[in-house]
């Protein structure tokens, strides 16, 4: 059984690594609850993957903002009733939003110099760099996901506008 670890490109103290075995994944797989950055794990680690930035981005990120509609949805009815999100959640909420962030650019995701990486980005919301580190730090709080809400939702318009 080998034991999930991220690799440097990816590690960050938002994203601790979560307890499961990699052999029980699909390589295919562009979304993995509670293993945020499967496609980059697989880039970097191995140089495998199907490489979802390079091919067909705008694609994968429509299925990652379904997915991530599912998730807002159930942090939002957790923080109404004034109880926080279950890690999990967050952690798979604020690897979507990078992950689209990054893939509508044509890149994977780094998270190793996090802030020059945000820089490299053509596209991508106004004030990113505060507003997306706000929302790592207080990501299961109600203004951290009022603003991860806001932030997906003005990628998403620049994704359309630009065409990607």
């Amino acid at each position: 059984m080998a034991k999930f670890q991220y690799v440097k490109e990816l590690q960050h103290d938002a994203f601790q690594p979560p307890d499961v075995n990699v052999n029980e994944f699909d390589p295919e797989a562009i979304f993995i609850s509670g293993c945020p950055f499967w496609q980059e794990t697989l880039f970097y680690s191995k140089k495998e993957g199907i490489r979802p930035w390079e091919k067909d981005s705008d694609k994968a990120c429509r299925k990652l903002a379904k997915q991530m509609t599912a998730i807002l949805g159930t942090m939002e009815a957790r923080l109404r009733v004034r109880e926080k999100p279950e890690p999990y959640l967050v952690r798979d909420a604020l690897g979507i939003f990078l992950s689209v962030l990054f893939w509508s650019n044509q890149k994977p995701v780094s998270l190793i110099h996090l802030k020059e990486s945000l820089n490299e980005l053509d596209i991508k919301p106004l004030n990113i760099e505060e507003r997306l580190f706000y929302c790592l730090e207080k990501g299961n709080t109600f203004s951290g996901f009022r603003q991860l809400n806001e932030l997906l939702l003005e990628q998403r318009k620049l994704i359309a506008k630009k065409g990607v």
